[in-house]
């Protein structure tokens, strides 16, 4: 198992990686982002509004860390607003293709982005999804019991936030052009989505934890279907305890 692990981590770059790809055979790119009902969208503030507690970047970077007291007081649309911008949001669209805040290997993007909002002023309980082309997010599911799900799916580490966020990985996404290369590629990329999340919400004076120890069942809980798109990384925000 060990050695499985670490052949993973190797690299199986060939000299002509990209010959045999969706990409070269002219079919379509995947959609940049899932498909959702317009009229169904929540607008989130601009998120270069928020009142960050910190600007510094050296403070912001000597100062972040895992917190996993959190005070379990709300978090504000505004603040709400700029950590979703700064995990995952829409620099501009080029050619079909989506920048983002986060780098991603050929700009292929291959995440959702997910969350409970359980305390945030302003938007009522509930599972959502972060609709970066359109700076809103759209509810998912309002279903009782749903956060108590969410936490079992995370082993129990729901610290008492505010704010929990699931990435969903869309393999396709990144299969179109790098085939079975993707999925090392892709794990990169959520890493980096994840250290902006620690250094969005040290900005903000928010806590953060972010979790790779979950139960693949979350799955089923976020309502997606564990093949063509399934969580790999969470993370918990709010503002810090004592």
């Amino acid at each position: 198992m060990f050695k499985e692990g670490r052949g993973f981590m190797k690299s199986a770059w060939t000299t002509d990686p990209m010959s045999d790809t969706d990409q070269l055979r002219e079919v379509p790119m995947p959609p940049i982002e899932n498909a959702f009902d317009e009229s169904k969208l929540i607008a989130l503030p601009e998120p270069k509004t928020a009142n960050l507690k910190k600007r510094d970047i050296f403070q912001v970077l000597e100062e972040r860390q895992s917190r996993r007291k959190l005070g379990g007081g709300p978090i504000s649309m505004a603040d709400l607003s700029f950590l979703l911008w700064a995990c995952f949001g829409k620099r501009d669209i080029v050619n079909g293709r989506i920048l983002r805040i986060v780098p991603s290997g050929g700009s292929r993007h291959p995440f959702e982005t997910y969350f409970y909002a359980d305390k945030v002023t302003g938007l009522e309980q509930g599972l959502y999804r972060y609709i970066a082309t359109k700076n809103s997010v759209i509810l998912v599911s309002k279903k009782e019991g749903l956060k108590d799900e969410l936490n079992t799916g995370i082993k129990g580490q729901w610290f008492n936030c505010a704010v929990a966020i699931f990435w969903v990985f869309i393999p396709y996404r990144c299969e179109w052009r790098y085939t079975h290369h993707s999925h090392k590629i892709s794990l990169i990329d959520v890493g980096h989505i994840g250290q902006n999340a620690y250094l969005g919400a040290e900005a903000l004076g928010i806590g953060c934890c972010t979790i790779g120890a979950y139960l693949q069942e979350i799955d089923k809980v976020l309502g997606v279907d564990g093949e063509n798109e399934f969580c790999v990384y969470a993370g918990v925000f709010g503002p810090p305890g004592e």
